[in-house]
């Protein structure tokens, strides 16, 4: 009956409020309430029923509040967040907060920019980056980037861009995507978005205009590679890309397994590579993190219980109270117990690259080539917040197998094999449009010949010799 009456008066205030006409559901409500209360009296002509409403009394006066007042006193126990609550400081910084919020709002020049939303957005972006650089706050658009990027999947065409000075160059055409079916390559120049001429657009723009819902279609008019210019019209997807950017094995038995970031499906990828080049008769290997910024912390341990024996600690994690430190170690036995190992890192390996890459080389599992890491030792956590949005927040510091840390100092190579910024960028440039073109097509769309990678030229001669050496101990 109460549940009745309740729904009447919300049609009533519904009506008030709205200037709709409800009375067909209100006259509804009342008829059942009515028929709720005859049943009601019919049922109390039996003894048993009295019974059950005090029992049902009993019930609701203590069993289902003891449960609330439990509920709720477990969740300030167990959870910090709502603990913050019961503080005074808590409440004095909320109502500084709105003023200033209701100030802004109401005194600001641009209503536009002023807008409650944007507002709060503005200001936990500020106070979220105020901690560290690798705390942020991330806005919806944002947030769901995010999710696409740590499983490398976006809903785009499949082809990597990059900015030249003849115009926007495609450099890369991902297996498997609607460019590559549409016969895009790379070396082809984008001249237009959707009939849009693009001279003056910056990169981000072109790639947030080919960009879009999956199924729809972009239309994009290009510059071949023989001059030529023809329109396509290519199908959104969704698209997963490898983290396994390229493996080969060369002619003396060295493989190569470039991996460009840690993913949910970076362990699988590798290994799978993995077994492909030890099929093949891979007796050493070569492991390039070069600017790989990172990613998943339980990617980074699948990779290393690869190279490393089981129980081996791979790296600890302490967070705000030191006396909780978490452990990762390897689950499964080695994959690769004996293979001599080289890593290449530069000032581009960063987070968990910086996991493997220095726990391997603590433990002698390893040769680290290249430059000093960039010393990202913190641990961020992703906590969901309302309307879709996200929180990234630095919780913990993690240390190598040592019990060093590697943040702010990143990891020292073993054998310093430095390269210049310039050959940097020609390395990352030359990484994906080579093979697709030969070196006078690559000069004239690049300007410049293919150039030699020395730190990975370096990489394979100390392989080589380390194994001669091991093979001549031997006999």
């Amino acid at each position: 009956c109460v549940v009745t009456n309740f729904w009447v008066v919300q049609c009533k205030v519904y009506k008030f409020f709205k200037g709709h006409r409800l009375s067909s559901l209100e006259d509804t409500f009342k008829e059942l309430g009515s028929k709720i209360i005859v049943l009601c009296h019919w049922l109390c002509k039996f003894a048993w029923v009295d019974d059950l409403v005090v029992k049902l009394k009993q019930f609701l006066l203590w069993v289902v509040p003891t449960f609330i007042i439990s509920f709720m006193v477990s969740k300030f126990w167990f959870d910090p967040t709502m603990q913050a609550i019961l503080h005074t400081d808590y409440w004095k910084s909320v109502l500084r907060f709105g003023e200033a919020l209701r100030v802004t709002n109401t005194q600001y020049v641009d209503e536009n920019k002023s807008q409650f939303q944007d507002l709060t957005d503005y200001a936990i972006s500020g106070m979220v980056t105020n901690l560290d650089r690798h705390s942020s706050y991330y806005t919806s658009t944002e947030y769901e980037l995010f999710k696409e990027d740590t499983h490398r999947r976006y809903v785009g065409i499949g082809v990597m861009i990059r900015k030249v000075e003849d115009g926007v160059l495609i450099t890369r055409v991902f297996e498997g995507g609607s460019a590559e079916g549409m016969g895009l390559v790379a070396g082809d120049y984008i001249v237009k978005v959707d009939d849009q001429e693009i001279e003056g657009w910056g990169l981000s723009k072109v790639s947030s205009q080919i960009k879009g819902e999956d199924g729809t279609k972009v239309s994009l008019t290009l510059r071949t590679t023989f001059n030529k210019i023809k329109k396509v019209s290519v199908t959104r997807k969704k698209i997963s890309i490898s983290s396994v950017e390229g493996s080969w094995l060369d002619e003396n038995g060295t493989g190569y397994v470039r991996l460009v970031q840690f993913t949910a499906n970076s362990g699988s990828e590798f290994k799978n590579a993995i077994s492909g080049l030890l099929q093949d008769g891979m007796k050493r290997m070569v492991l390039d993190l070069r600017d790989n910024s990172g990613g998943l912390l339980s990617a980074a341990v699948e990779v290393s219980d690869i190279f490393l024996p089981k129980d081996q600690l791979i790296v600890s994690i302490k967070g705000r109270e030191n006396t909780k430190i978490r452990e990762y170690r390897c689950q499964e036995d080695s994959m690769l117990p004996n293979l001599p190992v080289v890593i290449l890192m530069n000032e581009g390996s960063a987070s968990a690259s910086e996991i493997v890459g220095g726990a391997l080389s603590v433990l002698g599992r390893a040769k680290v080539f290249g430059e000093n890491s960039f010393g990202k030792g913190s641990v961020q956590t992703i906590f969901p917040t309302e309307n879709r949005t996200g929180l990234r927040l630095t919780t913990a510091m993690y240390f190598l197998p040592d019990g060093s840390t590697i943040h702010e100092k990143g990891v020292t190579p073993d054998y310093l094999v430095e390269c210049s910024d310039e050959n940097e960028t020609k390395l990352r440039t030359q990484r994906y449009s080579l093979r697709m073109l030969g070196e006078e097509d690559f000069k004239q769309k690049f300007g410049f010949f293919p150039i030699e990678d020395v730190q990975l030229r370096e990489a394979k001669q100390f392989l080589s010799n380390q194994l001669d050496y091991m093979e001549r101990k031997n006999k």
